[in-house]
């Protein structure tokens, strides 16, 4: 069974790469939720694969941290969005990954480190804290992101700190959804949920012009714990970022990679690589977020190896000795 899983792999590279891979005749890349701004990065990415592999058909699909992992290690996408951290457990079948080792993952970039698990609730809502939603054990009607995405999976690690389930919240009468951003914004606009624990993307800001939001902190404490068993970077949130961070408050982030299958061909990943360094503005102008994409540092913070195409354009451009 295995060796004849491994040469579907191989024959699906030969379709899509030729022998030599000097003609791309597919390539598909795995992104993000629809209105959320990886799924914005992925038609980005999509648009740069045209224009160097002509006549290839590029596919974007939808996609999270997770899954993003999943269907680039078998084979099923040829470049996708995820994080640092889980690609280092990925690689090295630690974490969620005990057990089942990821080999055919390489890294090509670094966009930026995203904030996640902004706890968003309604203002109007009497609710002044995470630890307040244990103790009183409060029916919350939660939303975060899809399954298999990273922010679902930090959303859950964030809240068992506190000792918080989803079971939990449950059992308390309350509610946890698993929905796109779009979904987010208007279940929450129309008042059929509570709250928010998700990173700020498009569809999420929007909702706060709409509907006055406030943000629950997240203790020192358990962004300490967070940082020690899951490597979350542990940042600060500026004041006045946004209108509900009212002073400098610690917050947590991961680290955003680009990956793409370790059997790609050198050329095709170096091309890959080149078209998205060389165009740094197109990523920088999808969300602030990403507005510090430095292509000469890009090869940095990616929790694992990079792809060789991509090792070579950082070293042809003196980025890396």
């Amino acid at each position: 069974m295995l060796k004849k899983g491994l040469l579907g792999v191989v024959a699906v590279l030969v379709l899509g790469f030729g022998l030599a891979g000097a003609q791309v005749k597919t390539f598909t890349i795995t992104s993000g939720p629809m209105g959320g701004d990886w799924y914005s990065i992925g038609g980005v990415m999509g648009e740069m694969a045209k224009s160097v592999f002509p006549g290839a058909i590029v596919t974007v699909t939808t996609g999270g941290s997770l899954s993003n992992i999943e269907k680039v290690n078998a084979g099923k996408a040829d470049v996708g969005l995820t994080m640092a951290s889980l690609y280092a457990d990925a690689l090295k079948a630690r974490g969620i990954y005990v057990g089942k080792p990821h080999e055919n993952l390489r890294a090509i970039a670094f966009l930026a480190n995203i904030p996640m698990s902004y706890f968003l609730v309604r203002a109007d809502n009497p609710i002044k804290s995470i630890e307040e939603i244990k103790e009183k054990k409060i029916p919350i009607r939660i939303l975060t992101s899809k399954r298999g995405s990273s922010p679902s999976l930090a959303a859950e690690r964030m809240l068992k700190e506190y000792g918080i389930t989803f079971e939990g919240i449950k059992k308390w009468g309350g509610r946890v959804s698993f929905v796109s951003y779009a979904e987010a914004s208007n279940l929450i606009k129309d008042g059929h949920a509570d709250a928010w624990i998700g990173p700020m993307v498009s569809a999420i800001v929007e909702l706060t012009t709409v509907v006055k939001m406030k943000m629950l902190p997240i203790k020192p404490s358990v962004l300490d714990r967070l940082k020690e068993k899951y490597n979350y970077v542990k940042i600060t949130l500026p004041k006045g970022k946004y209108y509900f961070v009212k002073e400098d408050t610690p917050h947590m982030a991961e680290s955003v990679i680009v990956i793409c299958q370790k059997k790609l061909p050198e050329e095709v990943v170096y091309k890959f690589t080149k078209v998205l360094l060389e165009n740094p503005d197109r990523i920088r102008n999808i969300h602030k977020t990403y507005s510090v994409f430095d292509p000469a540092n890009a090869w940095r913070n990616v929790g694992g190896p990079l792809h060789p195409g991509a090792e070579r354009y950082y070293k042809e451009k003196g980025y890396m000795k």
